[in-house]
């Protein structure tokens, strides 16, 4: 039984040895037909990326922010249904929020209501797939292994 749309936001950023994706495209989780594997292979079908490694990191990215957004919404609801109940003070309402490691996705990407684009965002949501070099490779690990000291 489909009830209607429950669009989010994904957002894809990652790089696997020498492929670099970015991207950002809506997930309606009420679609249950909706499997991220098969969006991955799919995707790199698509964009020509024949590295076995990449589909299976794409598929773990989105899954990895369907599974925050299901956090959110749990503890959301929860948080909802206990400040009704008026079990709680102003102190522990929004203490989720505040101390968890949880990213507000609606805030990088806005409130969408569909998953269908206007044209004129076509480019917009335009993926980025580059092949890097050994070089361009090196100098991104360096980079990364600098920024974590």
């Amino acid at each position: 039984m489909y009830t209607g749309e429950k669009v989010v936001p994904i957002k894809l950023d990652l790089r696997v040895n020498h492929t670099l994706i970015k991207d950002h495209f809506l997930w309606d989780l009420n679609n249950f037909e909706s499997d991220p594997e098969e969006f991955a292979k799919t995707f790199c079908k698509d964009m020509g990326i024949e590295d076995p490694e990449v589909a299976p990191a794409i598929a773990i990215a989105i899954r990895e922010q369907l599974y925050e957004i299901a956090v959110q919404n749990v503890t959301s609801a929860r948080e909802n249904r206990i400040n009704k109940k008026g079990r709680r003070g102003f102190d522990h309402a929004h203490a989720s929020k505040m101390g968890g490691n949880a990213v507000d996705l609606f805030k990088l990407f806005g409130n969408k209501s569909s998953v269908i684009r206007k044209r004129k965002e076509w480019d917009v949501y335009e993926p980025v797939v580059d092949l890097l070099s050994n070089e361009e490779v090196d100098a991104l690990e360096a980079k990364e292994e600098r920024m974590t000291k």
